[in-house]
């Protein structure tokens, strides 16, 4: 029986690496079969003990990119993409914005609402027919950072106050949620679990997290895109544009940074690209 060899993770933990689970990321970002087997393989037997998430990461998007259609390697880069939106956290909040408005919410960022004991500015506030809910969005800028229970705990508390508040009818909310670019740490899932807080992280719960809700609006940040330079990609967010969707609306704000048309077509293409949905795997 062949010796596991251990891959360390992000948070600095280490885990068994697995071939299978690099395959189905691969296959999700719409990668072909002989592609996919080719990176698996070349992975697999240049791997040792120690090697990080990151490096494994950073040899497939190099492969991606070399020999796949456009825009696999951009899917692949998704996790990442959310933490090019940063340093600070307004870009993923107005993302996150987007992401809801997508699937029909009425939606409202930065707001100051009265509880029944205090007042609370609250990142994300959406409403529909059917649901209204506040949202706490916390944007980590290193993948081995988790929300922890200290944060489930307020959130909690601010959402509980805001939702007993008898007096307000107008930007009235159910519930509150917390909502993180990251992964959460295990007492903050029991303590949500328990006391009924929704929460969303990048793969919390397993359905409706943050990955599959991109993936079900089919709306990816400008972030992903590999043909865009890093000094594009942030000019943009400065102008509000987060989405590639937006960008296939207001791609003439390109010729503005100074990139040249043939460069600005290879843009757009993939951002439409993007637009489409992968194939399911």
């Amino acid at each position: 029986m062949e010796r596991s060899i251990f891959i360390r993770k992000a948070d600095g933990s280490e885990e068994p690496f697995e071939a299978l689970k690099l395959e189905k990321s691969l296959r999700g970002a719409g990668a072909s079969e002989p592609v996919t087997r080719d990176i698996v393989h070349t992975i697999s037997s240049e791997m040792t003990d120690g090697a990080t998430t990151r490096e494994i990461y950073k040899k497939a998007f190099s492969i991606l990119r070399r020999r796949e259609r456009t825009p696999v390697a951009a899917r692949y880069s998704l996790k990442k993409a959310i933490f090019d939106l940063g340093p600070s956290g307004f870009p993923f909040e107005d993302f996150i914005a987007e992401l809801y408005r997508a699937k029909g919410y009425d939606v409202e960022v930065g707001m100051i609402l009265r509880g029944k004991c205090a007042e609370h500015e609250v990142d994300l506030v959406a409403h529909s027919p059917k649901k209204s809910f506040g949202a706490e969005i916390k944007f980590h800028n290193h993948p081995g950072i988790k929300t922890d229970l200290k944060i489930a705990l307020y959130v909690h508390a601010r959402f509980n106050d805001l939702v007993q508040e008898p007096e307000r009818k107008e930007n009235r909310i159910q519930e509150g949620m917390l909502i993180t670019n990251t992964k959460f740490t295990t007492h903050a899932i029991a303590y949500g679990e328990c006391v009924g807080l929704p929460m969303i992280g990048w793969d919390y719960p397993k359905a409706e997290n943050l990955r599959t809700l991109i993936e079900e609006t089919g709306l990816h940040p400008i972030t992903c895109l590999t043909t865009l330079p890093s000094s594009g990609k942030k000019r943009l967010i400065a102008d509000k544009i987060v989405l590639c969707r937006a960008l296939q609306e207001h791609g003439s704000v390109l010729e503005n940074y100074g990139i040249s048309k043939a460069k600005i077509s290879d843009i757009l293409n993939e951002a439409s690209a993007l637009c489409q949905p992968a194939a399911k795997v």
